[in-house]
């Protein structure tokens, strides 16, 4: 049984240090990919720099909210693994953040798509 123990603790940290990879993998694409669009729409002068960023700024929203999604995922595997007390308040309090964080983000994010930023 403890055998069984060990394997599962393994292969659950595994899982959460792959989906925090695939998080910052996402975050660092995401930051890539803004910075990308604003430099081609605001140097081939097709629209002004105002409307790249703005423009930018919802794709790199939404890269931000899946990248958040996944830390969330990665933080519970983790305190799947680590049950103690200290582990379960540290990821309600970094849960709540992130969660505040993707409610604020998706609010401005509408609001941009409303505007008729795309």
């Amino acid at each position: 049984m403890e055998g069984i123990e060990e394997a599962t603790t393994a292969l659950l940290e595994f899982l959460a240090f792959s989906i925090e990879l695939i998080a910052g993998a996402i975050l660092v694409f995401g930051a890539a990919r803004f910075l990308f669009t604003v430099a081609v729409q605001s140097l081939s002068g097709s629209r002004g720099m105002s409307e790249a960023l703005a423009d930018a700024r919802v794709h790199l929203g939404a890269y931000i909210l899946a990248g958040l999604e996944f830390l969330i995922v990665a933080d519970i595997l983790f305190t799947i693994v680590n049950r103690s007390l200290e582990d379960v308040i540290v990821l309600a309090i970094i849960a709540s953040v992130r969660t505040l964080i993707s409610v604020f983000l998706n609010r401005e994010l509408k609001e941009l798509r409303q505007q008729g930023v795309s």
